[in-house]
């Protein structure tokens, strides 16, 4: 029996002169006209108009469109972590990274955003990249003996002053045992080209360098680390950044009587609206990173 033949063609690149003009036009008429984010935003007003009275019961939430340009724009990723020591908060964590973090990842990537990964000094040192930033100025520390080193460190006299974490019986006993083995997700995908970075120093140096002036940020805990952290919301919006916080993408540490409602979270998320920039649904987020991947792609 013969077997019949499959005549196939290799397809090749165009070349020819219209196809570098027209391409020449498209790139031109990008530069002219760069790609922009049309994000609708969110914040939480806390004045009220001239003829209202200002108090807290006349505040409002209220939401308007914000062009963010992509190339002065980046994704910055907060703690990412595989594990932790409360158990319930990181099954809830790894549940948002899959679900939700993830796919940000992936529509910023396709709408041309650097994606910045910051998950802790001692993470960030894993990864090669962390090596490539630019150097950052070490801060001054203010009076670098006061207060003293042993009181900082509540040793000896000073254990009666231990911070609630170091009370007994302390994070330790489960902090521990797992600490060695802490690493970003493993549902989160390093690349080559991202960018790691260890302190907030260090990301505004990388900011600065790239001409970036937005940052959209995700990631844990939403009232620790995402608020807290010197590349964590407070600090960058203190240098200055416009921030933009995708609420899809976070999840807070909670209390016994705020767990079932996310109260903690919530809270959060408002003091992010009402002092330090605006936030974002997925949904949004996402509409706008499509129309810009598809405006690439023309």
């Amino acid at each position: 029996m013969r077997s019949s033949s499959v005549c196939s063609t290799v397809s090749r690149p165009d070349r020819s002169p219209r196809s570098r003009y027209n391409q020449k036009r498209r790139q031109v008429k990008m530069a002219d006209n760069p790609a922009v984010l049309d994000l609708k935003v969110r914040y939480f007003q806390d004045s009220t108009a001239a003829d209202v009275p200002c108090r807290e019961e006349h505040f409002i939430r209220r939401e308007f469109r914000m062009s963010l340009p992509v190339e002065q724009t980046a994704l910055v990723l907060v703690d990412l972590w595989n594990t932790h020591f409360i158990d319930s908060w990181i099954e809830r964590a790894a549940r948002v990274t899959r679900e939700a973090i993830v796919p940000a990842i992936e529509m910023s990537r396709k709408a041309g955003l650097p994606v910045i990964h910051a998950p802790s000094p001692e993470v960030a040192r894993q990864f090669p990249q962390s090596a490539r930033n630019p150097a950052a100025p070490v801060p001054p520390r203010g009076g670098a003996d006061w207060p003293p080193p042993a009181f900082r460190s509540r040793e000896g006299a000073y254990r009666a002053y231990r911070g609630p974490r170091s009370q007994p019986p302390g994070i330790g006993l489960h902090w521990d045992p797992i600490s060695d083995g802490l690493t970003v997700s493993p549902a989160v995908e390093i690349r080559d080209e991202d960018v790691v970075i260890t302190t907030g120093a260090e990301l505004h140096e990388v900011l600065a360098e790239r001409s970036v002036l937005h940052l959209v940020y995700a990631g844990f805990a939403t009232n620790w680390c995402v608020l807290g952290r010197d590349y964590g919301i407070r600090s960058m919006a203190r240098y200055g950044y416009n921030i933009v916080f995708l609420r899809d993408c976070t999840a807070g540490v909670e209390f016994p009587d705020t767990l079932d409602q996310l109260f903690v979270t919530e809270i959060a998320v408002r003091e992010i609206e009402q002092q330090f920039g605006f936030s974002a649904s997925n949904q949004d987020y996402f509409e706008s990173c499509r129309k810009v991947s598809e405006r690439n792609a023309v």
